[in-house]
């Protein structure tokens, strides 16, 4: 693998620099990586968007006069933790209220929602849409429904317009809804892409080969194919697009020919003229076409095809002036060349350059909305695992947990075959950052340092895991709170709660938690507290029962092979074959953790 990087570490953060730095209005807010105007107009309501990074331009790119007033960005295709996203709400919250414009993928969904839930209790007003462009997945079953991609463009530009416009939250939620209403995609892919911490494609593919209705984040398309002519693939994408969105003879339509990174300009030009000779053969006409870089998969070849229907209205806000890094037309507003000559005299004043003065801003900026430290506490007394678990010994199996996650990061990327390959990178992350603030934990009694490390597992863990593992985390501790010392019928109780914390974050987001035979992390969860639980009940010894779960977990993961996904994003590709990414890791999890024992 060859990139322009550092370290796989550091390189959303150095991306998210050198963006703000390029373009001194805005601002990167390091410790939540959120990229944000310079200037929030509070009188105006306030859009935020984001994502996993791996898509630039968006959606950092999309930040500025007309568009988006923050953009928070996750790790490479791992969507941001509801702490960021709540930090980006308390930073853009405004008079008239804030809408979120959040993909429909599992993790956005969660961490956008509870965010949302966050903010409203601090009394700021949150509403959000969600984009479901992508009719590679029809009339689907699962709870992700359509995924969110290259249309939610057209939502960032045309809520933005309505918001420059003085709109109600209401107004501006409904415009969106609209555009949402009237969108449809369809992406293919002639690579794979290449996750800067997993270190190798996500999937491979042949030179003669294509990937049909492939999604945002390198996961296979729904089916693979010969390649065949770019005249060929507009004569199928055009009429399933159409078809889809009902489109009639006559009607007008903004046209989006999207590139995924790794296609040149070229080719993507070349596509647009296919394109287009079908749409006139259609007789459908087109109003604005945008050719280019807009949504991309990090450095995967092929494109994506988006069609919004047009009325006079979505015109008019589509024509409205917009100045973006990655999108500009129609002149800058007013209030946009004052806020950037405000900038520049500022800087002056301070004899710093505008890129200084921006990041010494969001450095201060970003120290006024730290939350208060945990108090630090230690340990007391020597860890004890076995016939009964003390404290420090949990302590000491959730450090071991922590180290067999970590080293097992790339095997669990290259695990996420159903998914879109950052799974190790997402857990790791939060469990390499609880390491860090290992001290910082409550550790008073199990229950209460359980609790206190889901804080740091819902903030760090990336995409759909942050909510996922932080809440089995929390219900974990909450069975046991005010335990210093536990025995088999606690550890079950323990992992039972920790099954209900993922079911019921499912229902808070989807309506629904998941259950054995899904294709989830519970098909290993489940099994392995029924079979402590079953121990427990026998009288069994601690040490017996710990790796008899273990087992069960394995097994119950292996199962996971023969079954379609139901649930999350894998719910939408052909997933048969390979074992959930989440219950394997469970399974590797425990089976080391029971060799503690």
């Amino acid at each position: 693998m060859k990139k322009i990087m550092n370290t796989a570490e550091s390189f959303v953060y150095d991306m998210c620099h050198g963006i703000a730095k390029a373009h001194p209005e805005l601002e990167f807010v390091e410790k939540y990586k959120i990229v944000k105007k310079k200037v929030i107009d509070r009188d105006k309501v306030t859009l935020i968007s984001g994502g996993g990074s791996g898509h630039e331009p968006a959606h950092a790119g999309f930040v500025g006069t007309g568009m988006l007033d923050a953009a928070v960005c996750g790790d490479v295709f791992a969507s941001p933790s509801q702490i960021q996203v709540y930090n980006a709400l308390k930073l853009t919250a405004s008079k008239k209220g804030t809408l979120m414009i959040v993909k429909n993928y599992s993790g956005d969904c969660m961490n956008f929602n509870n965010a949302g839930a966050l903010a409203k209790d601090d009394g700021i007003e949150v509403d959000a849409v969600y984009v479901n462009d992508d009719i590679a997945v029809k009339d689907s079953l699962y709870t992700v429904g359509r995924r969110g991609v290259a249309g939610t463009v057209f939502v960032h530009k045309i809520a933005g317009a309505a918001a420059e416009q003085g709109k109600s939250l209401a107004e501006v939620k409904a415009v969106a809804e609209k555009v949402i209403a009237n969108i449809r995609s369809f992406g293919f892919a002639l690579t794979s892409c290449t996750v800067p911490a997993a270190g190798s494609p996500t999937f491979e593919i042949g030179e003669d080969e294509m990937e049909f209705g492939v999604g945002i984040h390198g996961e296979p398309g729904r089916k693979r194919e010969k390649l065949i002519t770019a005249d060929e693939l507009a004569a199928r994408i055009v009429p399933d697009i159409a078809e889809d969105l009902g489109l009639k003879e006559g009607e007008e339509i903004a046209l989006l020919i999207n590139g995924f990174g790794g296609s040149p300009l070229q080719e993507l030009y070349l596509f647009s003229n296919s394109v287009t000779n079908e749409l006139e053969k259609a007789t459908i006409r087109i109003y604005k076409t945008l050719v280019g870089n807009y949504m991309t998969s990090i450095d995967m070849a092929g494109a994506s095809v988006t069609f919004l229907r047009l009325d006079d209205e979505l015109k008019a806000y589509l024509d409205y002036p917009v100045a973006t890094p990655a999108i500009t037309w129609g002149g800058s507003s007013k209030e946009d060349i004052a806020a950037r000559e405000a900038i520049q005299a500022l800087a002056k004043a301070l004899n710093l350059t505008p890129a200084a003065f921006a990041k010494k801003e969001a450095a201060a900026e970003s120290a006024a909305i730290e939350d208060e430290a945990e108090k630090t506490y230690a340990f007391e007394g020597k860890a004890v695992v076995g016939e009964k678990i003390n404290t420090p010994g949990m302590g000491k199996l959730i450090d071991k947990m922590a180290d067999v996650i970590i080293e097992n990061e790339v095997p669990f990327c290259k695990a996420d075959r159903c998914g879109d390959g950052d799974f190790g990178m997402s857990i790791a992350k939060g469990f390499r950052q609880l390491k860090k603030d290992w001290a910082t934990r409550k550790k008073g009694d199990i229950g209460e340092f359980l609790v206190s490390c889901s804080e740091i597992i819902m903030e760090y863990c990336g995409g759909a895991s942050g909510p996922i593992w932080g809440s089995a985390f929390r219900y974990a501790g909450k069975a046991v709170l005010g335990k210093k010392e536990i025995a088999l019928q606690d550890l079950a109780a323990i992992f039972r709660a920790a099954v209900e914390g993922v079911q019921e974050t499912g229902r808070k987001s989807f309506g629904k938690g998941a259950v054995v035979g899904d294709k989830t992390l519970i098909d290993a969860l489940v099994p392995a507290a029924d079979s402590l639980t079953e121990s427990a009940e026998k009288g069994a010894k601690m040490k017996d029962a710990v790796k008899k779960a273990a087992k069960a977990a394995v097994d119950g993961a292996e199962a996971t092979k023969y079954i379609q996904a139901k649930m999350g994003r894998a719910g939408v590709t052909d997933s048969e074959g390979y074992p959930d990414a989440g219950a394997y890791g469970l399974g590797v999890i425990f089976t080391e953790l029971a060799k503690e024992f």
